[in-house]
């Protein structure tokens, strides 16, 4: 099953993965931040991706994908990464999406997390283990950027969280 909160069930990304593993998945929208195992159902894998950095409540979201995930979490986001302090659990706090453009504060995210935020975050929501898989590339550069700029700089950062 693929739980999206897209109003179009035959998005690009879903209908080509659907077609190309010859998958029996159905598709049912719903958004994440209202997640509930007694609707949604528990799943063996949970793919997240490209989700945590726009939400304004990211560790009650954590935590509800926990309670529908059996075994595996594959999370894709966004990671914030600062000159100094990086082994800190720190997250940026950014308007959220609608606000921002409203008031012409767009960051283009709400919120970037170090990779010990999403350490000590899925630890805290009941995964028993964490594993970073990918850090940003060129990370020492972004860092001396956010030296010379005085801003964190961001990629991208993938985790599997185990239940076990």
């Amino acid at each position: 099953m693929c739980l999206d909160n897209w109003d179009d069930p035959s998005f690009e990304q879903f209908t080509f993965v659907k077609r190309y593993f010859d998958c029996k998945w159905e598709h049912r929208r719903l958004d994440v931040q209202t997640l509930d195992e007694n609707v949604a159902g528990e799943f063996d894998v949970v793919f997240f991706a490209g989700v945590l950095y726009h939400l304004r409540y990211p560790l009650d979201v954590l935590e509800r994908i926990r309670r529908v995930t059996k075994d595996l979490l594959i999370l894709e986001t966004v990671g914030m990464i600062p000159f100094i302090h990086e082994s800190f659990p720190m997250m940026a706090f950014f308007p959220g999406d609608d606000e921002a453009v409203a008031s012409g504060r767009d960051w283009g995210i709400s919120g970037a997390a170090t990779v010990a935020w999403l350490r000590e975050a899925l630890l805290s929501a009941g995964f028993a283990r964490v594993e970073v898989k990918y850090t940003p590339s060129f990370n020492w550069l972004k860092k001396l950027k956010a030296l010379v700029t005085n801003q964190p700089q961001h990629g991208r950062i993938i985790i599997h969280a185990h239940v076990n």
